[in-house]
Parts: C-alpha cells; sequence; structure tokens
C-alpha cells in the first residue's frame, strides 16, 4: 500500500519523509490508490498584497512585487483580480509610472539632439552657440579720450584703400565676423597677460561663418619701441592708418577672400602696446 503525506497528501512509495513536496515530516497509509501527481489542495503561497498565488515561498510577488507571502494549504481560491480583470499593470504605482516615463522623456531628447533635430546644450557640435567673448585686461573701447570703435571703421576703410590698390577686392563689415574677430584677439590678450589659454580653434568654428576657411590675421604694434603712444594720435582714421601700415610694412600680402565680409578687432593692452585682428571671410 502506498503512502501519503498527512500535510499535502502526496502519495509516496515507501514510508520515507519528509516529503518532497511540502517538506512534512510525517506520512499515513494511503486508504485508497491516489495519483502520484500532486493532489490539488496542496501548499501555496499567496501575495497579501495583490492575492497571486505562487508554488514557493520566493518574493517578491511575479505580479505587484509584494514581499509579504502567506502560506495557504486547501483547494484553490478564485483570485480576486482574476474576475474583475486586473492585471499587474494595475497594481504598479504612480510614482515608479512617472520615473519610467520621464527617463524615457530624456533618452528621446539625448537621441534627437545628437541627431540634430533638437538644440541641446553640450550636445551635437555647432548647438552650443558661439563661444562667449574674452574679457581682456586693458582697453577695448577708448585710450586717451580716443575711440577704439571708430578706430576699426577707419581700419575697415583704409584696408580697403591698401585691398583695391593691390587688386584683392574691398570687403564689407559683418557684425558675425566682428565677434569672431573679438574672440579671437581678446584671447590671445589675456593669454599674454597670463590670463587664458589663447583661442581655441573648435571654439572659432562655432562662430559658423558663412566662408569655409576664413582668414585670420593677428598682430601686435607696440609703439612705445618708437617713442610714441596711442594717445598722441590726433584721430581714430590716423591710428587706423598707421595699424595698417604697420601690416603692410611686415610684407604680408593681402589675401583673397572666399566671400566678401570682414570682422575687426582692435584693443589696446595695459602696456600701450595694441593688438589687431582681422578676419577676412
Amino acid at each position: 500500500m502506498d503512502w501519503r503525506c498527512e500535510w499535502c497528501g502526496k502519495p509516496h512509495e515507501e514510508n520515507d519523509p519528509p516529503c518532497d513536496n511540502c517538506g512534512h515530516g510525517t506520512f499515513e497509509r494511503a486508504v485508497t490508490q491516489v495519483s502520484h501527481e500532486v493532489v490539488e489542495g496542496g501548499p501555496v503561497w499567496v501575495c497579501q498584497d495583490c492575492g497571486r498565488e505562487h508554488q514557493k515561498n520566493s518574493p517578491p510577488c511575479n505580479r505587484c512585487g509584494g514581499a509579504d507571502f502567506e502560506r495557504r494549504v486547501g483547494p484553490p481560491e478564485t483570485d480576486p483580480l482574476d474576475e474583475i480583470g486586473t492585471g499587474w499593470l494595475d497594481v504598479i504605482e504612480a510614482r515608479y509610472v512617472l520615473g519610467y516615463a520621464a527617463v524615457a522623456v530624456l533618452i528621446a531628447v539625448i537621441a534627437l539632439s545628437l541627431f540634430g533635430v533638437v538644440s541641446l546644450p553640450g550636445f551635437g557640435g555647432d548647438t552650443a552657440g558661439p563661444p562667449e567673448i574674452p574679457t581682456a585686461p586693458g582697453s577695448a573701447e577708448s585710450v586717451d579720450g580716443l575711440s577704439l570703435t571708430a578706430t576699426e571703421d577707419a581700419f575697415v576703410a583704409a584696408l580697403n584703400d591698401r585691398r583695391t590698390a593691390e587688386g584683392a577686392g574691398e570687403l564689407t563689415r559683418d557684425p558675425a565676423v566682428d565677434d569672431a574677430a573679438a574672440y579671437y584677439n581678446k584671447a590671445v590678450v589675456a593669454a599674454r597677460a597670463g590670463e587664458g589659454a589663447g583661442p581655441d580653434r573648435d571654439a572659432f568654428d562655432r562662430f559658423a561663418l558663412d566662408c569655409e576657411r576664413p582668414s585670420i590675421v593677428a598682430y601686435q604694434v607696440a609703439y612705445e619701441r618708437t617713442g610714441r603712444s596711442v594717445s598722441e594720435f590726433e584721430s581714430p582714421e590716423a591710428l587706423a592708418a598707421s595699424l595698417v601700415d604697420s601690416y603692410v610694412e611686415r610684407g604680408r600680402a593681402f589675401r583673397s577672400a572666399e566671400a566678401d565680409t570682414v570682422g575687426v578687432d582692435v584693443h589696446v593692452a595695459p602696456d600701450g602696446s595694441v593688438f589687431v585682428t582681422y578676419v577676412v571671410c
């Protein structure tokens, strides 16, 4: 005659507890022949949060993630969630749903920025925009009542006179190219004063000028070596003509531009040296 577990009814060939189904330590003789399969009504572990039955005490719950299981013996009970058609999505807490949604949106925005569909600071090359123009020691506005802004205008006029005479073509001043020249020139001045690392090529390229290869001309004029100073020039036009002459006297040729625009920046350092940068594009 077969033996069966007193606790769960699992049949066994011999009286050799514990039960290999529930672990109970006592067997009884089976009055009638029973199937050698697990009988209905064996122990199950029921999640106390959602009612889901599990064959083992192995939290978390497969449905809701709950960790509180209760051992139950008897015929299978109807799952209350099955009656109302509720699934695991219905028991997920709202804060987790919102968190997953936020992460999904962030991933989508980063992916779009990498493909250039949207602009996101720090991603996608030119999407960061032009760099900030550095602050350089000295003067960018005027020196002893002499306007450096007017000097820049006069510099372009004098430069065009020289270029036209040499067949290089006349240039028109452009605000975007002006900003590129100001960035380069002031970064040079700051670096000479030990306050920066100088112009950065990648940063300069972010000005997104209309030509593929802009021409950058940068030089320094130290008038104290000739016994003069910037304050001795009677007008911006006189200073501008001297700055253009200084460039020409160095034997440098004028380059033809891919386009016909120019930007210029004139900056006077604390020691009186004049730094000039003009960009042809």
